[in-house]
């Protein structure tokens, strides 16, 4: 009987005993694994910091290129137009091949990068329509890419009542009459520069060149685009002999407040894919024939970068 309960108690004290290693062990692998995830993230959070701190040096170092490649065309050119070197686009570049006898780090070898100049006076700029030809092209423009004409008055009209100016292409949503897919059918062929500005005859798309001159048709201008391209025009009287010969007529007015073939406002664009992450980069660069208050000929007016996740 004694030697009966001894072993029962024996039995209950070796059964806790399990059940508490079990639970220890339970609760040190708890502890360790919540250890080694927060060490992950620790890690992941580092290499985030470190790919974004590259890449905005990257992107910092190709906005200093392009300012550099638009001021020195300047100087060897009083127009612009699609066949300089501004225009040729930089396709998926390996950083390591602009850097081949440099001692650099094993993750910048990997790194690849995009990117672009385009001329931000080839696209209607908003703030234009705080002018009666602003009004006038822009209901055109409307019309040409299939939305409503009288837009272009009601959005003149709220920025009259309203006194503000574009900031950004989206600004349209806050006015009635729009909507989020008509701002993205406008996007191409739209921008919001600080002034009000010329349109650049040798880069604009057919439809913002239609807008500018009534008496083109869509073929016409179509045509007019491809021709430019081997015969920009240099100067006012070349777009008026271009036009003509295109067909547009002899008597269209080339209105030197409207269109010019040279430019002071620019977009640069640039990717850049690092570890995980694809980092996007949009700047407004401003050019000027006289030096800017830095002392440079050029200078950034806006800068965006968002960053996504690479497959």
């Amino acid at each position: 009987m004694l030697h009966s309960k001894s072993n029962q108690r024996y039995h209950r004290e070796n059964g806790s005993a399990t059940i508490t290693a079990l639970i220890v062990v339970g609760v040190a692998a708890a502890v360790i694994s919540g250890l080694v995830w927060r060490q992950q993230l620790q890690i992941r959070n580092i290499e985030n910091i470190r790919d974004r701190t590259q890449a905005h040096w990257l992107q910092h170092g190709m906005i200093d290129f392009a300012r550099l490649v638009l001021t020195q065309d300047m100087r060897t050119s009083q127009s612009d137009h699609l066949g300089e070197a501004w225009a040729l686009p930089l396709n998926d570049s390996k950083v390591a091949d602009f850097l081949k006898n440099a001692d650099i780090p094993d993750e910048i070898k990997s790194v690849s990068v995009n990117g672009a100049i385009t001329d931000a006076q080839s696209l209607f700029n908003l703030n234009n329509i705080s002018t009666t030809n602003g009004v006038l092209i822009f209901s055109r423009l409307l019309t040409t890419i299939g939305l409503n004409p009288n837009l272009a008055q009601q959005t003149a009209q709220s920025l009259q009542e309203r006194q503000i100016v574009f900031s950004d292409v989206y600004d349209l949503i806050g006015i009635p009459g729009y909507n989020e897919s008509m701002v993205e059918v406008l996007r191409p062929f739209v921008i919001a520069l600080p002034t009000t500005s010329t349109i650049n005859f040798n880069t604009a798309p057919a439809e913002v060149l239609m807008a500018v001159f009534p008496t083109l048709t869509r073929s016409t201008a179509n045509n007019l685009v491809q021709q430019r391209t081997n015969t920009p025009a240099k100067d006012l009287n070349e777009i008026s002999t271009i036009l003509a010969r295109s067909g547009a007529g002899i008597n269209v007015i080339v209105d030197a407040s409207l269109i010019n073939v040279s430019s002071q406002f620019w977009l640069t664009n640039s990717e850049v894919k690092i570890g995980n992450g694809v980092f996007m980069n949009t700047s407004l660069i401003q050019r000027s024939l006289t030096p800017l208050p830095s002392g440079n000929y050029t200078q950034v007016i806006w800068n965006k970068t968002n960053r996504m996740l690479s497959e």
